[in-house]
């Protein structure tokens, strides 16, 4: 068995087909379900995408009746000011996460340096992703690699209350499955290969996304199709049982803790008003006016994480990287198979 290069998302969209150990080049890959496997982006950076490798299909589950559109929260349809406060308060969450000691190692951190075939990379970070995996508004449309992961969500709603899910159980009630074609797709349509990033939530939920720069309707796109479900008892609790209540997809750390606080929150920082008053071009004595209207405090003070425990964190670290040494499978290419 010979080694194939690491391919760009292009190059790699041609050796889909489906689910098989084994595609239509005669290219091999792994039956292991946490397997992630290199994408260039640059000659700098990869991406790590989760398994199957060959599969061309991404996932999406919704159950909302009431929603006939299909966008990203940044898009739908929100009042201007409270869209505001929600973009300001992601940008004190990026802001957060690029302190965390896990993004500082993973951002300096080559990978398949002990394999002699390929040169150093380094993962690509992707804040927005992560941001919108955490329960922020993005122009991101949440697609996964993973069926099941699509019907979970289809099949259970979030109370924000009491922040946990629930199974919708309601055979009055239909969710929708979306099928996209990933191979067809490139090229055509801005999709974003996410796979494994220093925080556990895109790694878990298998995540690809769809970025969105116009306010446009998934429903509309090519290569996508729609199955409708009943929503009964036993169907959506099989899935809830499937992932735990969630607990599977959204583990419980510090980066999920520090996300709710500023979810929760009545201040945005100066930083977060000053940097997005440059982005978009709207003066900073028009967001202020805005925040205070809403009951919103302006304050000088950041979110970031310190480390008080190094032992644990380097326990910790220590885990995720050998982790990764198991999963991280680059392609092989058999040169033969005989009849």
């Amino acid at each position: 068995m010979t080694e194939c290069d690491i391919r760009t998302i292009e190059e790699y969209s041609s050796i889909l087909c489906d689910d098989d150990l084994i595609n239509h080049f005669g290219c091999h890959t792994t039956p292991q379900k946490d397997a992630l496997f290199p994408l260039k982006v640059s000659n700098e950076e990869i991406l790590l995408l989760p398994a199957p490798e060959f599969s061309p299909f991404l996932y999406r589950g919704e159950n909302s009746n009431n929603r006939p559109e299909c966008k990203p929260t940044l898009f739908r349809k929100l009042k201007v000011e409270k869209k505001l406060i929600f973009i300001l308060k992601k940008y004190d969450f990026l802001h957060a996460i690029k302190t965390h000691p896990l993004t500082k190692e993973f951002k300096d951190r080559y990978f398949l340096a002990n394999d002699s075939k390929f040169p150093n990379y380094k993962l690509k970070l992707d804040y927005e992703a992560i941001a919108q995996h955490y329960g922020f508004i993005t122009n991101h449309l949440d697609l996964t690699r993973d069926k099941d992961v699509a019907m979970f969500f289809m099949t259970s709603k979030y109370i924000s209350e009491e922040k946990r899910y629930i199974p919708i159980s309601d055979n009055s009630k239909k969710g929708i499955l979306y099928t996209y074609d990933f191979k067809f797709g490139v090229g055509k349509h801005p999709i974003n290969p996410i796979g494994f990033q220093p925080f556990s939530r895109p790694d878990k939920q298998k995540a690809f996304s769809m970025i969105f720069n116009k306010n446009v309707d998934f429903n509309s796109f090519d290569f996508v199709q729609k199955e409708e479900h009943i929503l009964s008892k036993d169907f959506c609790e099989k899935y809830y049982e499937m992932f735990e209540g969630g607990s599977k997809l959204f583990p419980i750390d510090e980066v999920s803790e520090v996300s709710e606080v500023i979810k929760d929150s009545n201040y945005i920082s100066k930083d977060s008003i000053e940097l997005y008053s440059m982005t978009s071009k709207i003066s900073q004595k028009s967001i202020i006016k805005i925040l205070k209207q809403n009951k919103i405090s302006i304050t000088d003070n950041k979110y970031s994480f310190n480390i008080h425990s190094l032992e644990l964190y380097n326990k910790n670290l220590f885990s995720i990287l050998q982790n990764l040494d198991n999963r991280i499978k680059p392609r092989g290419i058999y040169p033969h198979i005989a009849n």
